[in-house]
């Protein structure tokens, strides 16, 4: 564990043994605070080696996954393994509890590229969704199990980037949402799979006409406060948003942005469906690899660009997003990652840099929520690529942290 202190010395030098650069701590925002107003409460290396070591995002990746009442976090990466990490409230830290694994394994290693805790499959209990194969994974009688398991999209040529627990076609009953890109043939850029009481079943899917998308981390809220959820993504250089239709029993996408001529540095990544500003009804928050975020507010008509923000010269902003309240003010908070992690606050009239977290390398891994179970948020963050010198890092960092 590190200190306040500590994180206070790394703005005041700018440097440390993993190469920080000598602005993390700066901003153009005159209402950054300090950043030794949030400590590194735990912080784990996964060395050097980029096949190994490189951490993915899972959108949902803490939550009470063994149905104990309590959160755990879960940490994937090129690692072909999906790690659950506990706090032990005795020792102060956190430990390394269990060790998942894709259904064919040893024989098969696949990474963990995206993963979710949530009730899939509508008992009460939550289990935990890996990417590979669209795996469900279930705590039964003291060991997590693989309950069910469909390799559709593999089977198809394509590949799952990400996967997310949600109800997408607003029946009262959680799907799992799963991200696609191609492998060896194009497959749809978004399909569901439905639980039956049994088995993991295709239910539905979306195929972005006349293109050849890659989908990398969908979002799923009610952006436009209408009493059913959505679906957020970005496909190729498109946001677009899928609503389900009932009759149809087909989604309906609505293109928040088109930008054809951007290519690969503004490709939208993360979508994230949050209530940003306290006014009740979500806002989708997206970042690109350039590294921009953009936020998207439905004015009653149509969505309109409500904020929009980039930092040149720095890291990728990739999967490295999420929205909630790391600072126990009451208010959320948008943090995003890209070298370093952002985190913003709606003033009123304008989302607002309160801090810069000192970290480096591009971080896919940005996610909010209680990992320590005494009631208030923290942030969760790591790194999928380093240059140099650097090691892959994952840290989790509290607010008000002093480990003295």
């Amino acid at each position: 564990m590190l200190s306040l202190v500590f994180i206070g010395l790394l703005c005041s030098v700018g440097v440390s043994s993993y190469g920080l650069h000598t602005d993390l701590c700066s901003s153009s925002s005159s209402h950054t605070t300090d950043a030794s107003e949030y400590g590194i409460q735990w912080q784990q290396s996964y060395g050097t080696n980029r096949g190994y070591g490189a951490r993915y995002e899972g959108p949902q990746p803490i939550g009470d996954c063994d149905n104990d009442g309590e959160n755990e976090v879960i940490i994937g990466g090129r690692d072909a393994m999906l790690r659950i990490i506990e706090w032990d409230a005795s020792e102060q830290t956190y430990h390394e509890t269990y060790q998942l694994r894709c259904p064919f394994y040893p024989w098969v290693e696949m990474d963990a590229d995206g993963f979710a805790i949530g009730d899939l499959t509508g008992d009460g209990e939550n289990e935990i969704a890996v990417s590979w194969y669209a795996t469900i994974h279930k705590w039964v009688n003291g060991d997590y199990k693989i309950i069910g398991w469909n390799p559709w999209v593999e089977w198809h040529g394509g590949g799952n980037p990400d996967c997310y627990i949600g109800d997408c076609d607003n029946d009262g009953r959680n799907e799992l949402i799963v991200s696609c890109r191609d492998w060896r043939r194009e497959v749809p850029e978004i399909v569901v799979f439905e639980w039956n009481g049994h088995f993991l079943v295709k239910g539905a899917d979306w195929n972005d006409p006349g293109i050849n998308g890659e989908v990398f981390m969908a979002g799923l809220g009610d952006p436009d406060g209408d009493g059913d959820n959505e679906i957020v993504l970005g496909s190729g250089d498109k946001v677009v948003l899928l609503n389900w239709n009932k009759q149809t029993e087909q989604f309906e996408p609505t293109i928040l942005q088109d930008d054809p001529a951007s290519n690969w540095e503004h490709h939208p990544f993360a979508c994230v469906c949050r209530d940003s500003d306290g006014d009740g009804v979500d806002e989708i928050h997206v970042s690109y690899y350039s590294p921009r975020m953009t936020i998207f507010e439905w004015n009653g008509e149509e969505y309109e660009v409500k904020f929009e923000r980039e930092w040149p010269g720095e890291g990728v902003l990739i999967e490295g997003l999420d929205v909630g309240d790391v600072d126990d003010d009451g208010k959320a908070e948008v943090c995003a990652g890209t070298d370093v992690v952002h985190i913003l606050e709606w003033d009123g009239t304008t989302y607002v840099e309160e801090a810069v977290l000192p970290t480096f390398g591009d971080l896919a891994v940005v996610c909010i929520g209680d990992c320590d179970n005494d009631g208030k948020n923290e942030l969760n963050v790591g790194s999928v690529d380093i240059d140099a010198g650097q090691e892959f890092m994952e840290w989790i960092f509290k607010y008000g942290w002093n480990d003295s």
